[in-house]
């Protein structure tokens, strides 16, 4: 399963990569920047045995909790969502916006499910959901 997520989820991305306008100067580009900036201190966060494009923890992981962890559980699939919103934004196509939402779908099935195995192979995950609440967005969700 841990497979489809990922083929999807780049295919998608690939997908609108291609036919969408990916930087433009507008308010979108302060989107994509921040969007950048909070994924590469969630990769600085995790550390190198803790990084992964799939949705099951490495074999010697170990869970974090700092830098963006502290305020969602999932900020590299937030930084996937805002990076490509102001695509989809800036060219207002069907298309677009129907591939954007597959790979929105796409990552909330791998949040279900990444989570799932965090709780079976780290049992403190559990607390950490419950002191960190919110998925992708602080305060919101």
């Amino acid at each position: 399963m841990k497979h489809v997520f990922v083929l999807i989820q780049f295919i998608c991305i690939f997908i609108l990569l291609l036919t969408s306008s990916v930087i433009a100067v507008d308010v979108g580009l302060a989107i994509q920047i921040a969007s950048i900036l909070i994924g590469i201190w969630s990769i600085k966060s995790l550390g190198d045995s803790n990084w992964s494009v799939y949705p099951t923890p490495n074999e010697n992981s170990s869970l974090s909790c700092n830098g963006p962890y502290k305020y969602v559980r999932h900020p590299m699939y937030t930084t996937v969502i805002f990076f490509f919103l102001p695509m989809v934004f800036r060219d207002a196509d069907w298309f677009n916006w129907m591939i954007y939402g597959i790979l929105a779908i796409t990552l909330l099935f791998k949040i279900n499910y990444e989570e799932k195995q965090l709780v079976a192979k780290h049992p403190e995950y559990a607390e950490y959901i419950k002191v960190t609440s919110k998925r992708l967005v602080p305060w919101v969700w």
